[in-house]
């Protein structure tokens, strides 16, 4: 999380030139808190969900590429721009298209990934959403 140095700087100095009123340090504090507080919850329920992901698959065999795109998948949460093509699958697990294809597909066919409606020419993978996953 990175920190507002300057902002904290700016209130503290107008604050310090009035009357002792405080009122507009409250404000950025509070408001610096809350977006700490949203930041914090979010990451959290992106611990959980990441848990509760690997417990729910942790039967299901999958290959070191695969295990590395998942996490970065849960990691990244809905922030993961346009899906999971094949070309990013592949260079980001450094293999090739053929393989990635293969791993994505086998993905799909384990109820671990499902493909983006409508991206256009690509097809692009998202995680399945736990609640909608099941066990066959």
């Amino acid at each position: 999380m990175s920190l507002d140095r300057k902002g904290y700087s700016r209130v503290l100095e107008t604050t310090g030139k009035k009357d002792l009123d405080i009122t507009a340090w409250l404000q950025w504090f509070l408001q610096t808190l809350t977006a700490a507080i949203n930041k914090s919850e979010w990451f959290i329920e992106k611990v959980i969900q990441k848990a509760a992901s690997w417990q729910y698959h942790k039967n299901i065999a999958i290959n070191a590429r695969q295990h590395k795109i998942i996490n970065q998948l849960l990691d990244a949460g809905e922030r993961f721009e346009g899906g999971m093509i094949t070309r990013k699958y592949a260079l980001m697990t450094k293999c090739s298209k053929v393989t990635a294809s293969r791993d994505l597909s086998d993905l799909m066919e384990k109820n671990i990934l499902q493909k983006c409606p409508g991206k256009g020419r690509s097809t692009s993978y998202e995680l399945c959403p736990i609640k909608n996953l099941r066990k066959e």
